[in-house]
């Protein structure tokens, strides 16, 4: 049996094979990207969600800790 060279074999030129690993690395970055990104997302918005529940309850800490100097 004797071995056939790829791009005869198959048919394809050797542009098909430079796409197809072109968007085996696409899909691999993209797909990096998911998993830092979603992560990354997730983490900034409960910190500012935080933030925002910080904000709520500062005024009426303040509130409470004032005196009324108004009676003295």
């Amino acid at each position: 049996m004797v071995m056939k060279d790829k791009l005869v074999k198959f048919n394809h030129k050797g542009l098909y094979y430079q796409f197809r690993k072109l968007g085996f690395i696409f899909l691999a970055v993209i797909s990096i990207g998911t998993i830092v990104a979603v992560p990354t997302y997730i983490t900034m918005r409960e910190i500012a969600s935080q933030a925002q529940h910080a904000e709520a309850e500062e005024p009426e800490l303040l509130e409470e800790d004032s005196i009324d100097l108004s009676s003295y």
